[in-house]
Order: C-alpha cells, then structure tokens, then sequence
C-alpha cells in the first residue's frame, strides 16, 4: 500500500496498485525490496512507463516465479490495457456485472483468447482460487479510509472479498469461522460472510487490523491457547 501513496495522480496510484499487489507474495522484506527495484526503473510516473511502451529498463528484472519475459509481457498487457479502455477500472468495469471473478475471467478471455499466458497475475475460471492478490487490489481500488484510497466507485465495498493470506487463514480457522483444511475462494467467502455480520455494509474494514494486527503484529499461530484468553485482541472465549 505504500507504493500507491507515493503518488497523487489517481493513474498512476491504479498501475501502482496493480503491481504491488500481485508481486505481494513471499517474505514481506524481499518482495518490497523487488518492488523498490521495479519501481526506480519505471521512474516517477507509472502510467506514463506503461503507456510510452519502452521497457528496456526492465531487462534482467525478475522475482522468483516471474523471469524477465514474464515482467515484460506483464507491462505489454497493461499498456493493451491503458489503449483499449484507459486503465484497469475501466477494463473491469467494462465486464462487471455485479460479479468480480466473473468480470475478470472475461476480462482474461478477452486479453489471451485462450491462451495460458501469465495466468499468475490473471488468473483462469478456477472457482477454488482465492484470488488473494486481486482480493487485496480491490480493497485499495474500492474502499476509501487512512489506508485505502476508492479511485472505483462501481463496486460497492459490500461485495469484496478478503484477501485470504495465511495470516487470515490461521484466525479465522482458530476463531471458527471457517472449517476448511486450505486455503480457497469458498474460506474467502466464508470468512467474509462472517466478517459481514459485525459490519455488513463494510466487512473488509477489519482486513488490515485482522491480518497486521493479529496475525502479524501479535504472531497468531492459529492455534488456541492459555494466551490467547488473556491477550489476543480477537479472541472472547
């Protein structure tokens, strides 16, 4: 989320959010540190990188999973983007119908035809992908608080999904809201939903506390303990 903030052009804090989001995988040091790189080579405008079609500054960029071509097919596929529709918000909201995987999967349809090219970043029909990542970008595109900014007005914040981490996963299967031995869309929305009965018109307003708070900050094992009765901030009993 920091990286978005860095900006004041509600373009540039779209492209920004979109990288940071799905490159937000792995140790938290070490993808922040590639996400430094990433974006000093794209210089003070992100927009205006993808839009001018030059990335040869990206050359021997690459973070694990995602080698060099992969990055640079990743930023051929946002300039289409900012060409055909003008930004990411325009391209879902082009294919919205009150559903977000389903305007994603054909927004995905209509940039491969098919293919399986970069299924990491836009992800196939696959109803078990809890699609944490996208999950994560639309909370910063829809929301508007101190942390997330709610450039989109299309979505109503109502219908997001949390972005299940492990974090997530842990608390919420510790607390009971979910039974699910791993992670998928169906935990995502089941946390959500109960997440919903506190707070049904924003339930992603607990994501940051949730995950930062409990999960990292207080280093939730997902497992109940003496501790947990006295000290976590979720727990009641």
């Amino acid at each position: 989320m920091e990286f978005l903030r860095r900006y004041r052009d509600d373009s540039d804090k779209e492209i920004a959010g979109f990288l940071a989001s799905q490159f937000a995988y792995g140790k938290i040091g070490i993808f922040k540190k590639f996400l430094e790189d990433l974006f000093g080579r794209m210089g003070g405008n992100p927009c205006l990188f993808v839009t001018k079609g030059d990335f040869a500054t990206l050359e021997g960029l690459y973070y694990r999973f995602q080698k060099e071509e992969d990055i640079v097919l990743l930023f051929t596929v946002l300039r289409r983007i900012m060409n055909e529709f003008g930004g990411i918000g325009n391209m879902l909201k082009f294919f919205y119908e009150g559903d977000v995987r389903s305007a994603l999967w054909k927004a995905r349809e209509h940039l491969f035809a098919g293919s399986d090219k970069l299924t990491f970043f836009f992800p196939k029909p696959l109803p078990s992908n809890p699609m944490k990542r996208w999950n994560l970008y639309l909370r910063w595109m829809v929301r508007k608080d101190e942390i997330d900014t709610g450039l989109w007005d299309f979505i109503d914040k109502k219908d997001l999904i949390i972005p299940l981490d492990t974090h997530i996963f842990k608390i919420a299967n510790c607390m009971g809201w979910i039974e699910c031995k791993a992670p998928s869309y169906k935990a995502a929305a089941g946390i959500t939903n109960t997440l919903k009965t506190f707070s049904p018109e924003d339930p992603l307003k607990y994501d940051f506390f949730l995950c930062h708070g409990v999960g990292i900050g207080a280093g939730c094992t997902g497992r109940k303990t003496p501790r947990c009765v006295s000290e976590c901030l979720v727990y009641s009993g």
